[in-house]
């Protein structure tokens, strides 16, 4: 991708077919392997992506945004398709979509941090 510290580099995170796959792919780990609570999920994710366990409001952010994400696309069947086709790798079909792709969401807010995307 382009290199860049503006906010382009957002929109390249958030929208990059090989970013959003990626995002996917994580969510189906963090479903798998992150446990059966939604914040155990959390603390799973933020571990794996940014080697640190989540403040609690950064949780608490994340909580909300996984909910509005499954409100939002519990009602848009063809948003969740479109997401959950994106790359080469199809989607794990043994998940539940809606709860896939709303994870998506929280993989790919993880992915566009800035701590997650710069070195200090």
């Amino acid at each position: 991708r382009v290199r860049s510290n503006t906010p382009l580099q957002a929109l390249a995170l958030l929208n990059d077919p090989c970013a959003v796959e990626a995002a996917r792919v994580f969510a189906e780990k963090i479903l798998k392997e992150g446990g059966n609570a939604d914040e155990s999920k959390i603390v799973f994710a933020f571990q794996r992506a940014l080697s640190r366990q989540p403040r609690e409001k950064e949780r608490d952010v994340l909580l909300n945004l996984l909910k509005g994400s499954r409100e939002s696309l519990g009602k848009d069947p063809a948003a969740v398709k479109e997401l959950l086709v994106v790359g080469d790798r199809p989607a794990d079909k043994d998940l539940p979509a809606v709860e896939l792709a709303a994870w998506t969401s929280i993989a790919r807010a993880l992915f566009n941090l800035h701590e997650t995307i710069s070195r200090n």
